[in-house]
């Protein structure tokens, strides 16, 4: 991080491809794929490159180019709002086989049941498995109250996949596959 900063393009380049894999996903997320997603994580990453001289360490470079993912696909989903949302995950994105592919279209459409701020709680936390002090930095929030949105969230897409497709929801109620990491300490 500290060599990008310092105006290494190789270190440059190195840190944006492995950053823009988290930010591709969280868009993926939070808007879906296609053209809008395109230009939400061209934004997040034209943000995370500008921002990059600021960078003080205070989180890790994933959990602030998650933020700034976040914030970026907040802003383009408030600004396309009305116009719908791709319902369709594509399989290359989240590096699966086109049966994965068909959960994470699943879980999209589960996830799109819930409150926003609910759901993008769920999606730090489970998805990309940040600590709650992490997800709220991201978020905007303090760890407790992103901590408790993601316990909310779960309850509710266990129920709502229990309905629709129990063995997806089953596989949510599995002690590893959803919780969150331990805090340190």
């Amino acid at each position: 991080m500290r060599q990008a900063q310092a105006g290494d393009p190789a270190a440059l380049g190195e840190l944006l491809r492995c950053l823009y894999g988290y930010v591709r996903k969280h868009v993926a997320f939070v808007i879906g794929a296609g053209p809008l997603a395109d230009d939400a994580v061209q934004e997040a990453m034209i943000a995370i490159h500008k921002g990059l001289a600021g960078f003080r360490g205070d989180a890790s470079p994933r959990t602030w180019a998650l933020t700034i993912a976040a914030r970026t696909a907040y802003r383009v989903r408030r600004r396309e709002r009305g116009r719908g949302e791709v319902d369709e995950t594509e399989a290359a994105i989240f590096d699966t086989d086109q049966a994965g592919a068909a959960e994470l279209v699943l879980l999209r459409r589960a996830l799109a049941q819930l409150p926003p701020k609910k759901r993008d709680a769920f999606v730090l936390m489970a998805v990309f498995e940040l600590t709650a002090e992490e997800a709220g930095r991201a978020l905007g929030t303090f760890a407790n109250t992103a901590a408790s949105r993601f316990r909310h969230a779960r309850a509710e897409l266990e129920a709502h996949l229990s309905r629709h497709d129990p063995a997806l929801a089953n596989s949510l109620t599995s002690p590893t596959a959803t919780a969150p990491p331990k805090e340190p300490g």
